[in-house]
């Protein structure tokens, strides 16, 4: 074998060897992945994803954390890139689990040069720390370190039509906790709600019928995004009843659809924005010459009588 062709076996041996190490995977990350706060202090970590231009359109994320070091205060969706929630963010302090799951209508793949917002955010946790163990045995508090991590559990699905599970690399964060409060706790999920004066994005109602839901009977369907801090609740006005709170989709009490329906949605800070359904029967212009017909009637009738008991 001569040497270029040695070196031809050579290099092709590298190309497949070296090629598959460039081949970069989705990253589901956490910002900041490390921090230092005192006990007391409520601070924001950021579930963020970058998808390595690959293109994708569901995000199953499961994460822990150390519930003997942090509790989970709130998780807000505002400003995600995920803009249907198929499992909305649910939060277990007991067995420190935060998961959800959403999805990308038309997928997604990665930012695009100057995109305004956040176009890597999938949303942001508040995060408190404590320190219950400490209090339970009734030691002095000392330094911990808490962990908030991704789950083997969690995926990422790619826009493939397949629903092909993406290479994954996941990314944690560990915080140090101070033994002692040494100034005022930070409220930084506060200070993100007081910032907070714009209402949800206006939204719709919708009707609906289907054999299959419900038992056929009527429902509505509503849905809609906070970009600041997230949706927090929906609550349902059908006529002259209460306001209750609701999910989508949603059984209508009026079968008979002759009640107007409110629905309102309040996002983290308590801004509020409300949707109106009128019914199709409601929406018809009274039918005032009926009524002027009637009066006419009633004025030659009335003209007549008077003329015949004149003659009389």
């Amino acid at each position: 074998m001569n040497f270029n062709k040695f070196l031809q076996i050579l290099i092709a041996i590298l190309f497949c060897v070296l090629i598959p190490l460039g081949v970069e995977a989705v990253v589901l990350y956490l910002e900041p992945s490390q921090g230092q706060y005192q006990l007391g202090d409520t601070f924001i970590a950021e579930a963020r994803i970058d998808t390595e231009e690959e293109c994708i359109n569901t995000v199953e994320a499961n994460l822990s954390f150390s519930q003997d070091v942090l509790r989970a205060v709130d998780f807000s969706q505002g400003n995600s890139i995920l803009t249907i929630w198929v499992k909305p963010p649910e939060i277990n302090q007991e067995l420190g689990l935060i998961s959800f799951v959403g999805g990308i209508p038309g997928g997604y793949c990665g930012a695009l040069p100057g995109e305004p917002g956040e176009p890597t955010l999938l949303g942001r946790i508040a995060l408190r720390a404590i320190d219950e163990t400490d209090t339970k045995q009734n030691t002095k508090p000392h330094e911990k370190i808490a962990k908030l991590q991704f789950l083997d559990s969690s995926q990422v699905l790619l826009n493939d039509g397949l629903g092909t599970p993406a290479k994954l690399t996941r990314k944690g964060a560990v915080f140090t906790i101070l033994a002692e409060k040494l100034e005022v706790p930070k409220e930084e999920w506060q200070e993100e709600l007081k910032k907070d004066n714009i209402p949800p994005e206006p939204f719709e109602i919708e009707i609906q019928q289907d054999p299959a839901i419900f038992e056929g009977k009527y429902f509505i369907i509503f849905s809609t995004t906070d970009k600041q801090t997230g949706i927090d609740y929906y609550e349902i006005k059908e006529g002259k009843r209460n306001w209750k709170r609701v999910t989508s989709p949603y059984l209508l009490e009026d079968q008979d659809l002759k009640s107007i329906i409110k629905v309102k949605a309040v996002d983290k800070a308590g801004n509020e924005r409300i949707a109106e359904y009128t019914p199709e029967i409601l929406k018809k212009p009274f039918p005032y010459w009926i009524i002027i017909i009637i009066i006419l009637v009633l004025v030659i009738v009335g003209w007549i009588i008077y003329k015949i008991i004149r003659k009389r």
